[in-house]
């Protein structure tokens, strides 16, 4: 007999809309080194692309990829071993990926950021029955805070936390015992709602009281997310009852 009292939501895929963000991130990420550098590098932006987690038409993201789950920081080091793999020192690799990488996200500041369909509605609604709400991403957390503010979130929400808050992002259980510690959060009687299995997997080895993933209906196959407790395709009054009842349904 468990009720709710807090909801964590990852951030994109589950508030935002994934590829919004982070396709033209990754095009800007590879355009800066490539734009910026004395040397010819010797792999395409497509072929960089599709590495990282485009799919080959090039406008959605494999949910399962680096670009989906990864950090920043993981995307940096795949970008250094792909100039590594042609010939260029590792050090001085990782200093290129980082500074490419850094004006990316500067760039993004003039992206528009979209919210997925029923999301504002369901916080709100969530609100209004005394749940409270937190945020914890891969991203970094001042962007994360940007996203949130840009979507008029920001005032649903008691806390952002971004993965350069803690040593180990997810799937690691560092971020919910910051959020334990830092605003008292209950993780016993908390639900994780996100959309990648490292979500889940955090949401478990935090000792959360269930975990919710989001597949959208149109991405196929819908196995990638064994160890979500239940499967949603959109935000609706069914999740709003289930989370505001008394008793743990999840089983």
């Amino acid at each position: 007999m468990q009720k709710v009292e807090w909801v964590i939501f990852d951030k994109d895929g589950t508030i935002i809309d994934l590829d919004s963000i982070w396709i033209p991130w990754a095009k800007n990420f590879y355009l800066n080194l490539t734009e910026n550098s004395d040397f010819e590098v010797a792999f395409s932006l497509q072929y960089f692309l599709t590495t990282i987690g485009v799919t080959a038409d090039g406008t959605t993201i494999d949910p399962t990829s680096p670009l989906a789950v990864g950090s920043i920081q993981e995307a940096e080091t795949i970008m250094a071993y792909l100039l590594y793999q042609q010939g260029i020192a590792w050090s001085e690799g990782v200093m290129l990926a980082r500074a490419a990488s850094s004006l990316a996200t500067a760039q993004q500041e003039s992206i528009t950021v979209q919210e997925l369909p029923g999301i504002r509605q369901l916080l709100i609604r969530l609100k209004e029955h005394g749940i409270r709400l937190g945020v914890v991403t891969a991203d970094s957390t001042a962007r994360a805070e940007l996203h949130v503010k840009q979507l008029g979130l920001w005032p649903l929400f008691e806390f952002v936390l971004g993965s350069d808050q803690v040593p180990s992002s997810k799937p690691f259980p560092d971020l919910a015992h910051l959020a334990r510690e830092r605003y008292q959060v209950l993780l016993e009687q908390t639900v994780m709602i996100g959309d990648s299995n490292a979500d889940m997997l955090f949401a478990k080895n935090a000792g959360m009281l269930y975990s919710i993933g989001i597949i959208p209906k149109n991405v196929y196959p819908k196995d990638y997310l064994p160890d979500a407790m239940k499967i949603i395709e959109v935000y609706d009054e069914s999740l709003i009852t289930l989370l505001i009842a008394k008793e743990d349904q999840h089983g």
